[in-house]
Formats: structure tokens, C-alpha cells, sequence
């Protein structure tokens, strides 16, 4: 097997300044959202930082592309129509991605929001987990968003996708796979606070430690950083990443993305995983590689 590449990145919250929707679409908890982003957040998630770190995925020519959620800010139908088109033209073909919690702020038809993101994701909205094949490499998509209240960023995977979970990753173990999973909170309680965490992290991390898993993949915190999950004979590593979007001084904080590669040795895999950050007119820099041995076939 020759080696495999994959990127990961995640909250492109693609700005929404100019697009034309009904008033009425923000009479309800996307009012707080709006009002934090024409505020505050539109000055931190730039379009110019994004483009960058697409520009660096693409010199780097990866095989195939994990995003973990929130590519939107509102979840609005029009919203999500352009970041569809955004995809389309600036990621590559072999792209899997989740929602996050701002891409399902408020109750909407699946058609019109997130089923337009279809040939990247699950079809419908009961058909998560879902897997998509890259060569060895299963990347595993499971749904943590759900409308909440008003103020609360939390995620939830529910009994279901936890069982289904746990399902798909003993059959791609038994086929011998990279089992990547891709959630949008993260899983490991204490990286966010309590509004914005995810409720039934146990389910989560029982699924994993009933299966196993190799790697897994999140978003949500804005922030980069390495955590991990009991597997069933080895620790799982639980790698988050900042947003793509994201102008901060700070190495944790600032737009970046993972370039992760997959090598066979034979007896199973190893995983180097080299972070690259990424700020508008400036070099990339990219950190020293985490290297790995992930997996053991029996």
C-alpha cells in the first residue's frame, strides 16, 4: 500500500454578510447567533485566513479531506446553498463532512438545509453514522448537532447512532481499515464548558471502547489540541483542530489544519500528524510531526 494523506479541518463559518433572506428567519434563537457575529465574530472568522489554508491543502495535495462542521453561521436554507457551491469549488472530490451546531441552530426541512451537502455527507438526516471509503482509510461520520435553546451550544449523539457506531467500526476493523471518526463536539469531557459540550460523551466513549477506532477527529472549540479515549486494547488519540477561519496570535488558536499520513507496516498502520498554521500573508508554519504506530491487524 502506498502511503495515504488526509486533511482535516473544521468551523469554516463562511461569512453571510450580503446574502438575502427573510427577517423573519432570525425571530428565534439564530437572533443571538446574528447578534454575536455582527458584533464580534465576523472581525475573527475571515474569508482571507480561510482561503489560505485552502490554498496550503491544496499545495499539499492530500488524498482525501475530513471537515468536521460548522460551515455556516445561521444554518440558514441560503447559507447552506453557498457553502454546497463553496465546496464544490474548493475542495476536492474525495471531501466527507459533518454538521456542526451552527449549521442546525433551529429546526429546518433537511431538504433545503443540510440535504444539499449530501454527496459530501450522510442522505438523510437518520442515515448518520455513515462511511466513506478513501483506500484503507474509513472516515466515519457520526452527528452531534441538534437544535438547542437559546444559549446553549451543546451536541448529542443519541442511543441509535451510538449502537450503529459501534457497529460500523467492528465491521471496518474487521476489514482491516484506518477507521477515522469524525464528530463535531469534542468527545473527551472538559475541552469546552458545560453549554457548549457534548451530553452523552459516555455513549461516545463507550462505543469506542467497545470497538476501537484509530484516530478521531472534532471540531467545535476553536481550538488545536491532542486528548484521547480508552480503546479496547490500546488508547484511542482524539485530535481537535482550530477553525479554518479563525485571525488569533496564538499557536492553539489560529487557523490551522492537520496533515495527517497513513503508512503501512506491514503488521498494520502508523499515523504522523504534523499541524500547519496558517495566518494571511504570512509563511505557513507547521509544527513538529506526532508520529503513531494506530493499529495492529490480527
Amino acid at each position: 500500500m502506498n502511503d495515504i494523506t488526509l486533511a482535516h479541518l473544521s468551523d469554516l463559518h463562511l461569512a453571510h454578510d450580503g446574502l438575502r433572506f427573510p427577517v423573519s428567519a432570525l425571530l428565534n434563537k439564530r437572533m443571538s447567533s446574528q447578534l454575536s457575529w455582527r458584533r464580534r465574530r465576523r472581525f475573527m472568522h475571515v474569508d482571507t485566513a480561510l482561503e489560505a489554508l485552502v490554498a496550503d491543502i491544496h499545495a499539499m495535495t492530500p488524498d482525501a479531506v475530513a471537515l468536521t462542521g460548522d460551515l455556516t453561521n445561521l444554518g440558514l436554507p441560503v447559507e447552506c446553498r453557498r457553502a454546497a457551491a463553496w465546496l464544490a469549488a474548493r475542495l476536492p472530490p474525495q471531501t466527507a463532512i459533518i454538521p456542526g451546531n451552527h449549521d442546525m441552530l433551529v429546526r429546518e426541512p433537511w431538504d433545503t438545509t443540510l440535504g444539499v451537502w449530501k454527496q459530501w455527507m450522510a442522505a438523510r438526516s437518520d442515515d448518520f453514522p455513515f462511511v466513506r471509503r478513501f483506500g484503507p482509510v474509513a472516515l466515519i461520520g457520526v452527528n452531534s448537532a441538534f437544535p438547542t435553546p437559546w444559549f446553549s451550544a451543546a451536541g448529542r449523539i443519541g442511543a441509535t447512532q451510538a449502537a450503529r457506531l459501534a457497529d460500523l467500526l467492528h465491521e471496518t476493523g474487521r476489514e482491516g481499515a484506518f477507521r477515522v471518526v469524525m464528530i463535531h463536539h469534542p468527545p473527551v469531557p472538559g475541552i469546552v464548558s458545560r453549554r457548549k459540550a457534548l451530553q452523552d460523551s459516555g455513549l461516545f466513549a463507550a462505543s469506542i471502547a467497545r470497538a476501537g477506532a484509530e484516530l478521531v477527529l472534532h471540531g467545535h472549540s476553536h481550538r488545536s489540541g491532542l486528548s484521547s479515549l480508552p480503546g479496547p486494547t490500546a488508547t484511542v488519540p482524539v485530535l481537535g483542530i482550530a477553525s479554518a477561519s479563525m485571525l488569533a496570535p496564538g499557536q492553539e488558536r489560529m487557523a490551522a489544519w492537520h496533515h495527517i499520513r497513513i503508512a503501512s507496516t506491514g503488521r498494520g498502520y502508523t499515523a504522523e500528524i504534523r499541524r500547519r498554521l496558517v495566518a494571511p500573508g504570512q509563511p505557513v508554519r507547521e509544527l513538529p510531526p506526532w508520529c503513531f504506530d494506530a493499529y495492529r491487524l490480527p
